[in-house]
């Protein structure tokens, strides 16, 4: 039995008690503290104050150097209850003979079961990783997976992403590498699948680990655009990042977003300041210290040496627990040879009944661009619909990862018409205002594998949204860009044909006997 199935309790939520340290008395509740400190306070070994729970986190630290050792000792100094990572445990490149030495070697105390060269290790689960691109390198199988830190780790769920419970902080770890196969938009199966979870929890801080940062100032990586999900909306108090080795605290949507990747890798320089960028540090190595009760949790960046450079406190009044609008979802698929087309953009001829399709350029003629249409008949959504979210899935039929960024737009009009194979049918049809970019498309590597595209809701609220709209209508989208991954089409496949998923704010005005099945978490 995994030790996942061991610590499953109701309702799906894994809650892992970690050591007699988690259970700790609640510390009475004062005004609101805004608090920023920095500069050589040193921190007390222990709390003087009633013990919160402790949680050390570190970031892209797996290089097997003095600085790791020291951030390695410095978590050590601190005693926590757990200590949970932002990626790139493992330089340079994942491998498993690697693996030991950059992890187990500083973190074996923590590990469990930990079964390498380097001493004794946890008797409980005590170290929560998430995968860094780093981490990513090595891989097998298909679809490919980071074998070497599946095999090292024994981790919940599928252990690329998982939840744990440490005292009252829920952690929500992500994979946020582009080969993840369960995708990394915020349309994609590993979002809603947090979105289920933090809309389940009851702990007072709902905390997302991943490596690569929504937010960042560096001028090495940045933001990084696919990751700025509504965490904020969705229900997160905090978001914990890596990638870029430094230290930054960013204050957005009413949330805290931190990159610490200062564990022990060479360290990034600053760039232009992101909106919101309240506190940026990278002179040197260090850790960040999670201290949290039922009221209060403390963000405290420390060096190597000790020296305190930022603490950040939020309340858990700030912080109640989200209420989620109900939602309904319709769901409309390509439904005949005439509902998807391709025309090529330098003779507008079109093409109905190809057994895929190419966006936007085929791999065998790759200076031929084309448009790409999709129409999807009877779509059941109420005029003036309040769209929360919308996506459309496609199922790979041919693997691809060049370079692809694609935009999506809707034919402005009323019930469009099947296209026809006549020349420019597609580039003639009137476009929505609303635009959606897909920025850096991530690798397609498995044939069959599903693949969501951004969220469309501005595309679809605008159709919706038409004086002549009325349910049952058909919508068509259009697609265009640069690049190529090559989806199923209807001739290809019917099963598989792309498939429109909508979501709407349930209102009680909808029409009576207007079936609308309810989104499950």
């Amino acid at each position: 039995m995994s030790w996942l199935q061991r610590m499953v309790l109701g309702g799906g939520l894994v809650a892992a008690v970690l050591v007699a340290a988690v259970l700790v008395a609640a510390v009475p509740g004062g005004g609101r503290l805004a608090e920023n400190q920095r500069g050589g306070e040193t921190l007390p070994s222990q709390p003087t104050a009633e013990q919160p729970v402790r949680v050390a986190v570190v970031g892209d630290f797996g290089v097997d150097t003095q600085a790791e050792a020291d951030v390695a000792a410095l978590v050590a100094s601190w005693q926590p209850a757990a200590v949970v990572t932002t990626g790139d445990n493992n330089y340079p490149d994942g491998a498993a003979e690697t693996l030991d030495a950059n992890v187990g070697k500083y973190y074996h105390s923590f590990i469990y079961p930990y079964q390498g060269s380097y001493g004794e290790g946890a008797s409980t689960h005590r170290f929560f990783p998430v995968l860094g691109n780093h981490d990513w390198y090595t891989s097998a199988g298909s679809p490919p997976l980071p074998q070497p830190y599946l095999d090292y780790f024994e981790l919940p769920g599928n252990e690329r992403y998982y939840e744990v419970v440490v005292g009252p902080i829920h952690f929500f770890m992500l994979d946020s590498d582009p080969h993840e196969p369960d995708g990394i938009e915020a349309t994609s199966v590993q979002a809603e699948w947090l979105r289920a979870r933090l809309q389940a929890t009851q702990s007072p801080w709902r905390v997302v680990v991943l490596h690569h940062p929504p937010y960042s100032s560096s001028s090495r990586h940045g933001s990084t655009q696919p990751l700025q999900w509504p965490y904020a909306e969705w229900g997160a108090t905090a978001v914990l990042a890596g990638h870029d080795h430094t230290y930054e605290r960013i204050e957005r949507e009413g949330i805290l977003y931190l990159v610490n990747g200062l564990g022990g890798a060479s360290l990034y320089p600053l760039g232009t300041p992101v909106e919101g960028s309240q506190r940026f540090f990278a002179e040197d190595h260090g850790a960040l210290l999670v201290e949290a009760t039922a009221q209060t949790i403390t963000y405290t960046l420390m060096t190597r040496a000790g020296l305190l450079q930022d603490r950040f406190v939020q309340q858990a009044v700030d912080f109640p627990l989200p209420e989620l609008p109900a939602a309904v979802a319709i769901e409309a698929r390509v439904s005949d040879s005439a509902d998807d087309a391709e025309e090529s953009l330098s003779t507008h001829l079109v093409n109905l009944t190809s057994s895929d399709l190419e966006l936007t350029s085929d791999p065998a003629d790759p200076e031929e661009v084309q448009l790409v249409g999709m129409r999807f008949a009877g779509v059941a959504l109420p005029a003036g619909s309040e769209v929360l979210r919308a996506y459309v899935e496609f199922a790979v039929d041919e693997t691809a990862d060049t370079t692809t960024t694609l935009s999506f737009a809707a034919q402005a009009g009323d019930d469009p018409l099947p296209f026809q194979a006549v020349d420019s049918d597609l580039s003639a049809r009137a476009r929505t205002a609303a635009q959606v970019s897909w920025l850096s498309v991530p690798p397609w590597p498995t044939v069959g594998w599903r693949w969501r595209s951004p969220d469309l809701a501005p595309v679809v609220q605008e159709i919706v949204d038409r004086p002549g709209w009325q349910p049952g209508q058909s919508i068509v989208l259009l697609v265009e860009g640069s690049g190529w991954r090559t989806a199923e089409s209807f001739d290809g496949d019917p099963s598989l044909a792309p498939l429109l998923h909508v979501e709407i704010a349930l209102r009680s005005s909808f029409p009576h006997g207007l079936y609308l099945p309810l989104v499950s978490p």
